[in-house]
């Protein structure tokens, strides 16, 4: 067991109360306060192991924050500080969205879970765009930046690939985009409507190759861990693959409820579950992607990473990156310090 830092120490006497607060308001809070003591912390950690190459970038981290933490892009750089190697900031859709009614965002403490139903609040591409372009100048070369993108709430499913593409375009114009760490295309949050109906092999497909055909940097694919057949999944992987995906995340919060006990007053929240419950199912999807990719790919192992021990779980498994959020909130800040010294 690792000395905790003294900013671990602070967040662990400070979190029952803000487990009081609900969850969004929580999330500000913690975020404000490490902002403000992290440019105190050493970061030296970081650079203990030699980094690989993924995406044509050095990797000094294995350890990043997912989608859905920094929906702002504003690529805060106490993550940096804290250990993570990198952020996927977003998801950016091409106008503003306030997202779905509050409250969208709880916890399950005894499960160390939460369920969100989102719905892509974010500033709109242009801004976000905007915000994370300054951050990528001034952004340390070892901290790299990643950039997810998804569907708008409004627009039909039939025309999706425009949102994509547009965004898209509009990164490929700008010469700063050289400086994402990749691209993800987000198609698996199952809080925008019929947003999951791109996963299908023939829609991945097309989507994935007018993507790649615009996008200045590697594109990502992110699936969601629902599938009802590990053979669906597969075609759905060989499709995105065969339209040029230079990467996969798996995988994104999970509808399936029942792998936790979930209050009888939540049971028409709906949204995503993520958190300790999804590690089993992350864990088979990890190995399946990784056996069906045979190393062509770098893959992302998201979800269910609930622990340093988790996380290097997954790595040990093969996965090239690791990425955690929900972890994040219950463990603290010493999350990704932990995971790259867990023996």
């Amino acid at each position: 067991m690792t000395k905790q830092s003294m900013l671990q120490r602070s967040y662990r006497l400070a979190k029952p109360l803000l487990f009081k607060a609900d969850a969004e308001s929580a999330h500000a809070i913690a975020a404000a306060a490490m902002r403000a003591v992290t440019p105190f912390v050493s970061h030296s950690h970081i650079h203990e192991r030699a980094p690989k190459i993924l995406f044509d970038r050095k990797v000094y981290s294995p350890l990043g924050i997912a989608a859905g933490f920094d929906k702002k892009c504003a690529a805060p750089e106490y993550l940096h500080r804290l250990g993570f190697g990198f952020v996927e900031s977003g998801s950016l859709t091409p106008k503003p969205q306030p997202g779905n009614a509050k409250p969208r965002l709880v916890r399950l403490p005894e499960s160390e879970a939460l369920i969100n139903k989102m719905g892509f609040n974010n500033p709109g591409f242009e801004r976000g765009w905007r915000s994370l372009r300054s951050r990528l100048a001034a952004a340390p070369r070892d901290y790299l930046i990643a950039l997810s993108l998804g569907k708008g709430k409004d627009t039909p499913v039939e025309r999706a690939q425009d949102d994509y593409v547009s965004c898209l375009d509009l990164l490929a114009r700008d010469v700063m985009s050289e400086y994402l760490f990749y691209i993800a295309i987000n198609v698996s949050s199952p809080n925008t409507p019929n947003l999951r109906a791109l996963q299908t092999g023939k829609a991945i497909r097309a989507l994935v190759k007018e993507c790649v055909a615009v996008s200045p940097r590697p594109v990502v694919v992110k699936f969601a861990p629902d599938f009802v057949s590990d053979k669906l999944y597969r075609d759905s992987l060989d499709a995105a693959l065969a339209a040029g995906a230079q990467g996969i995340i798996i995988s994104n919060t999970s509808t399936n409820h029942s792998l936790t006990s979930v209050p009888p007053a939540l049971k028409d929240f709906g949204g995503g579950l993520s958190g300790k419950p999804l590690a089993e199912r992350a864990r088979h999807l990890l190995s399946l992607t990784l056996k069906h990719t045979k190393g062509k790919v770098p893959v992302i192992s998201s979800g269910g990473v609930f622990s340093p021990q988790e996380a290097r779980r997954r790595l040990d498994l093969g996965a090239d990156l690791v990425q955690v959020y929900t972890g994040f909130v219950y463990y603290g800040p010493d999350f990704a310090r932990d995971s790259l010294r867990v023996a």
